[in-house]
């Protein structure tokens, strides 16, 4: 008889990108599921009209709500938001999750405090295959606010579908400037596209050639890898939730 296995019990990051009124309604999805300690922030889309279109923005203020969550809970999560936030609608939001290196002992302690329940087999191996199939990676860039467009522009050309923009300042960076020999404008966006494994790398290109760490734009680029997400667009067109009421 084959051993059965018990996930390892630890704290995720969930992120989710919303409609400035969904906040309550989001943070009252997560607390149903577990215990869940919160943070919220205002994200911005760009001025210009047509990217509000292309990006499935109706308004430009967006929140941008961190939420630290028991990784055995993390599908149950997804699951009440998408139903609560009607995330599989254009224009409501989409919410992933990250997984952590590190956190202290007493946040972790209250977080993992909701008690375990294990998800049917079926339902794990699903969520795992959707997992494999779909590989995401959330890609943020930090520029010039004045190549904001440009980096929207060559990104969207290199098959970005969306982005969250947070209006950011460069704070005492001269040590780091002196050592790669650059300086950085004060006045930076930091842009956030979330994708598939599979644009990763030429967003990223694209985002080097047009806005680059050692031309005006100045880009600082990384990347971090997502576990899970619900929401808009090509990631989860093939989401058996994703039913419209």
């Amino acid at each position: 008889m084959a051993k059965r296995t018990t996930t390892e019990k630890r704290v995720k990051l969930l992120v989710c990108i919303i409609k400035k009124g969904d906040e309550n309604a989001l943070t009252e999805a997560c607390l149903e599921c577990c215990a869940a300690l919160n943070f919220s922030a205002i994200g911005y889309g760009t001025a210009k009209s047509h990217y509000m279109s292309y990006l499935g923005l109706d308004e430009i203020e967006k929140r941008i709500v961190y939420s630290l969550i028991p990784n055995y809970c993390e599908s149950r999560v997804l699951r009440a938001i998408n139903k609560r936030l009607k995330l599989y609608l254009m224009g409501n939001g989409i919410a992933f999750t990250i997984p952590l290196s590190g956190i202290s002992n007493l946040i972790s302690n209250a977080i993992l405090s909701t008690p375990y329940r294990e998800e049917n087999t079926e339902m794990q191996k699903n969520t795992k295959d959707k997992e494999n199939r779909k590989m995401h990676e959330l890609i943020v860039a930090v520029v010039n606010q004045k190549f904001t467009d440009a980096v929207l522009d060559c990104s969207r050309a290199a098959g970005a579908t969306g982005a969250t923009i947070l209006h950011t300042r460069s704070v005492n960076n001269k040590q780091v400037e002196q050592l790669i020999g650059t300086s950085f404008k004060q006045e930076t966006d930091t842009i956030a596209f979330l994708t598939s494994h599979e644009y990763k790398q030429k967003i990223m290109e694209a985002i080097r050639e047009c806005a680059g760490l050692k031309t005006d734009g100045g880009a600082v680029l990384f990347s971090l890898p997502v576990d899970s997400l619900v929401g808009i667009g090509r990631f989860d067109e093939d989401d058996d939730e994703a039913e419209e009421e």
